[in-house]
């Protein structure tokens, strides 16, 4: 049974005149007078800050005292981000400020900070907006609850305490008045919530990083988590040779040895058994060899990606369809890390997706790389829940890469990765 157009259309309106009541709108109530309030306070600090500065400039206290101030902003920027959670936005970081070494650098890195000067901008603009509009509009507002108590209060003092044009000294039109003051006050709580969408949209715009610096974490962060996997790949190789490989060709030498004093010895038996050994032990290290390269890069990828992830779907418990369309061959880096991507993706589906059927769809031109892999499991796939995914999406940033999840509860789930192709092959 399904609920007609009618009924839901009602509901989303019932639900959108409800908004300035809601808990959350509170939270940005309390966020628009915080930031009237801090408006007033920014215009004190820019006046008592800039004037002080101007007038010891031409002195030597004068220059660590702007560069002072221009470090401030960064303390602006956190409180106004921090206070942006209240509505329940999120505002990323700008980069951290980089303190070189010596006195005289970091006050010339200071004075040259772009974040503190554009927080200080922020913190301008802010002044001269806020401070106007958070005035008039908490007057307002204060004027509208007034209006809706005025019956109470006419009748508490008995004689009229508002004008317009002349007393008004009746019961019936000071119940217009509540009345008016009630509408005006639902004016104000959207008016506040405008105001407070606009002002969160100004703060990311000034306060968070530009998409230059942005770009800069990401890959200082890819390029960490990139240092990190080589050298716990690195660490995992040595130990899996020291403790297997080197240990069984140790082994398989001594072995040798000793067939070799048998057969010196004329106990032709004895010596061929441990050659024998010998042999297979060889075979198991061999074994183990290939193991460690695999991991490293995949013998399959010498025969293309399309094989490679082939050769991974027969291999998966369960059943994958591949489909490969491939205009040009990506880079060798691109295309191992490709190929990890799918295994990933897969071993997920085997083991968290509850899923019967899994499509894989690999295409790829001279501009991007475009990965496909959908299941039919239960869904609810989120970043960060232990499937993985956090790691690949910082592998991929590396390579200018983006990782993309569709997965509702109850399914299906469909994961996208599109990465340059790189240098073809």
């Amino acid at each position: 049974m399904t609920s007609s157009p009618d009924l839901s259309a009602e509901s989303t309106w019932a639900a959108t005149l409800l908004t300035p009541f809601r808990r959350e709108s509170w939270r940005t109530y309390l966020y628009f007078v915080l930031i009237s309030v801090l408006a007033v306070v920014g215009v004190v600090f820019l006046f008592g800050a800039g004037l002080a500065s101007g007038l010891l400039l031409v002195t030597l206290v004068g220059i660590p005292l702007l560069a002072l101030v221009v470090m401030s902003g960064r303390g602006w920027n956190h409180l106004h981000r921090s206070l942006a959670r209240l509505t329940g936005a999120t505002i990323d970081a700008p980069p951290r400020f980089k303190r070189p070494a010596g006195r005289l650098q970091t006050i010339v890195a200071a004075l040259t900070d772009v974040v503190g000067w554009r927080s200080l901008g922020y913190l301008t603009l802010q002044a001269v907006l806020m401070t106007p509009i958070g005035y008039w509009v908490i007057v307002g507002l204060a004027v509208s609850v007034v209006l809706m108590a005025s019956p109470v209060i006419w009748l508490a003092m008995g004689e009229p305490f508002v004008t317009l044009g002349q007393p008004v000294d009746s019961l019936g039109a000071y119940l217009l008045l509540a009345v008016g003051g009630a509408v005006a006050l639902y004016a104000i709580g959207w008016l506040m919530l405008g105001i407070s969408r606009a002002h969160i949209w100004l703060t990311r715009t000034l306060l968070g990083p530009t998409e230059r610096e942005r770009r800069v974490v990401e890959l200082e962060r890819a390029r960490a988590g990139v240092v990190d996997d080589s050298a716990a790949t690195l660490q995992r190789v040595e130990r899996d040779l020291h403790d297997g490989t080197q240990a069984r060709l140790i082994s398989v030498a001594m072995t040798l040895a000793r067939a070799d004093e048998h057969l010196a010895s004329a106990d032709v038996a004895r010596g061929r058994e441990l050659v024998s050994d010998a042999l297979a032990n060889t075979k198991d290290t061999l074994t183990e060899l290939r193991d460690l390269v695999r991991g490293i890069r995949p013998p399959a990828l010498d025969l293309g990606l399309g094989a490679a992830i082939e050769t991974l779907a027969a291999r998966n418990p369960v059943p994958v369809e591949v489909h490969v369309d491939l205009v040009v061959r990506p880079s060798i880096g691109v295309e191992t890390m490709a190929y990890f991507c799918v295994a990933e993706l897969l071993t997920n589906v085997s083991r968290h997706a509850n899923a019967s059927q899994a499509v894989v769809r690999v295409t790829g031109d001279a501009n991007e790389l475009r990965i496909t892999v959908s299941d039919n499991g239960s869904g609810g796939v989120q970043m960060g829940k232990g499937s993985g995914l956090t790691g690949l999406r910082d592998r991929l940033a590396m390579l200018d890469g983006r990782l993309q999840i569709h997965s509702p509860e109850g399914g299906p789930t469909v994961v996208t990765v599109v990465v340059p192709p790189g240098d073809g092959q």
